[in-house]
């Protein structure tokens, strides 16, 4: 993605779109990025080392914590892009596989009118899934996105966490655990509900993002919850990406403090622990071998015997990856930048609805932009002729 984008005549689209709905309507090849919905849910999936570490810590609350970096590590891939990912056709979809990660993911568009796109993602001791509506106003100054729809994640934990010291004393649960004795491990359900993003700066063509609101996400089994607060900037530009937040137990107990930015990095405190305060935040270790488990029933024997325990003092809950700076024009994250990757190889095991066959997508992403708006047009009329 080397050749810049495409030229644009800002106030020519801006006059026609005021006040509507962005996902109904067609608008010029020029406000998107060479990339689908579909693939910005896969790259939910960055930070999926979160969930991993989630189930390898015995007390619900930590779990419950780390489930809500996962949650806020998903707007990191947001920050400088301020361009449009291409609408999904009814019916396309987009797969992706990981071994090194050992999860596959897949998305679909699943309906047109209002525009609905669902994900399911299983990872080894994990299931992620999620549907969404987009709807979007722009109001001349700037541009508002409203997703609907609710976030899910399915932890698979050993049994013998519920056996432990630190279960036995949270106190009683709000649900019993669903239990499959055959692999050895019970689920906890968690959700979460997307923030609303603001594109903000357009009549000055000074383009940044913010996301506003409250992200909590809640443990389902046991009634912990982490929520983090995305803080919205003044017009002077103070709290400019700030967040902050607070984990609590199924008592309603505060046990974590958090605080950070989500473009860089997320530090949690435990309340409490005068000794810790102070100190510099310290990295969770991640154990080497995680990755060489390849079914559930390995995964969770591997996690009831290398538990992690958090630090008695600030610690980084999430910190972003580095991103490619040259020739990146749409400011894509490096994982982003694998998710149009189609080798020789792959296609004949892709399904011919896969996003990476669209011709306007790959145009865009080549410096084609005339055959990328005419092929936008042209898939975006055929699909009302056939609705």
């Amino acid at each position: 993605i080397t050749n810049g984008g495409p030229s644009l005549n800002l106030w020519s689209v801006i006059k026609g779109a005021i006040g509507k709905d962005l996902s109904k309507i067609s608008v010029p090849v020029f406000f998107n990025e060479p990339t689908s919905f579909l693939q910005r849910f896969t790259e939910d999936m960055e930070y999926c080392d979160l969930l991993e570490i989630a189930t390898l810590m015995p007390r619900s609350e930590d779990r419950t914590l780390f489930v809500a970096g996962f949650a806020m590590s998903n707007y990191a891939s947001t920050f400088g892009r301020i361009a449009k990912p291409f609408n999904p056709l009814l019916g396309e979809t987009y797969e992706y596989v990981r071994r090194d990660k050992k999860y596959r993911a897949l998305s679909e568009q699943v309906e047109h009118h209002p525009p609905i796109s669902a994900c399911w993602v299983e990872g080894k001791n994990y299931v992620y899934h999620a549907d969404t509506n987009i709807k979007s106003k722009f109001n001349g100054g700037s541009l508002t996105v409203v997703p609907t729809g609710v976030c899910h994640v399915e932890l698979k934990l050993p049994l013998a966490f519920l056996e432990r010291d630190e279960e036995r004393s949270a106190g009683k649960a709000r649900q019993d655990p669903k239990i499959n004795h055959e692999e050895g491990y019970f689920t906890e359900h968690y959700t979460w509900n997307k923030l609303t993003t603001n594109v903000n700066g357009i009549m000055l063509a000074n383009f940044w993002i913010e996301h506003v609101g409250d992200l909590d996400v809640k443990n389902h089994r046991t009634g912990d919850s982490t929520k983090i607060t995305f803080v919205q900037s003044n017009w002077m530009g103070k709290n400019k990406f700030k967040v902050t937040g607070e984990a609590r137990n199924r008592r309603g107990d505060l046990v974590y403090e958090i605080g950070g930015d989500w473009t860089s990095k997320l530090v949690a405190k435990p309340v409490g622990k005068s000794e810790a305060a102070g100190q510099e935040a310290e990295d969770i270790a991640r154990p080497a071998t995680m990755d060489d488990a390849d079914n559930a029933g390995d995964a969770v024997k591997y996690s009831a015997s290398n538990t992690v325990e958090v630090p008695q003092k600030p610690f980084v809950l999430w910190k972003v990856n580095d991103r490619q700076s040259d020739n990146n024009t749409y400011h894509l994250t490096t994982y982003a930048m694998t998710l149009n990757n189609r080798p020789a190889e792959l296609e004949p095991y892709l399904c011919p609805t896969d996003s990476r066959f669209r011709p306007d997508q790959r145009a865009m992403e080549t410096g084609e932009y005339d055959i990328a708006d005419q092929e936008k047009s042209r898939l975006e009329n055929k699909q009302r002729a056939t609705r």
